[in-house]
């Protein structure tokens, strides 16, 4: 099994391919237009909920059996049929043409494989188990998703508001100290008590101590 390494890709209109029109093709597809991607399917058929997602700009069809030119242009290639002769050839022709490739359910095939994913707000936390469980993954995420709630999402749009008057008002230093007690657990714990402004006031105040 391969050792994978950890990355987090922005795809932002770049072109992805998706071999495949049924239900994995479908949850691929949706993640991939969630985070900006240009999705590219190739399929003789489509589901009804996939064949619904189809328009002219961030979701494509061809309705027709997969080939190798239809990878030439993506960035990521996905394979999610139930043919092992087709998810095989996918597999092939992207490794030969320097493609990152996931095909579902075969890490033996894949060049890189899909994390499961916690988000809150600007928070992700991607785990995975190598292939070894997926089942494992998806149990520790939701043990995360208990630890980390949408509080996460209120606290660090918070902190990211703060981002750019630290940097151009503060010292080095003086980032440290601020950083330090913006992030010391008080304001969260107040946004997770719903106490939205007490925690705008800690982060004010604190910035305000520490002006020239």
């Amino acid at each position: 099994m391969p050792k994978y390494y950890p990355l987090f890709m922005d795809v932002e209109a770049q072109p992805v391919l998706v071999v495949g029109g049924g239900s994995i093709a479908l949850r691929k597809v949706q993640t991939l237009m969630d985070h900006g991607a240009k999705v590219h399917i190739v399929s003789p058929q489509l589901i009804p909920e996939l064949k619904a997602l189809i328009n002219d700009n961030s979701c494509l069809w061809s309705e027709k059996e997969y080939s190798i030119d239809d990878i030439q242009e993506a960035i990521l290639v996905f394979s999610c049929t139930e043919k092992e002769e087709v998810n095989a050839k996918v597999s092939s022709d992207a490794k030969a043409l320097h493609r990152p490739v996931n095909v579902v359910d075969d890490p033996e095939k894949c060049s890189f494989i899909v994390p499961s994913i916690m988000e809150q707000g600007d928070l992700k936390i991607a785990v995975s188990t190598g292939g070894s469980s997926p089942i494992v993954a998806r149990q520790v995420r939701a043990e995360l998703q208990a630890q980390y709630g949408q509080e996460m999402a209120e606290y660090l749009t918070l902190l990211k508001t703060w981002r750019n008057k630290a940097k151009f008002s503060l010292s080095p230093e003086k980032r440290s100290i601020f950083w330090g007690r913006a992030t010391d657990g008080e304001v969260r714990k107040l946004i997770k008590n719903q106490q939205l402004t007490e925690a705008e006031g800690v982060v004010e105040k604190c910035f305000l101590s520490l002006l020239d």
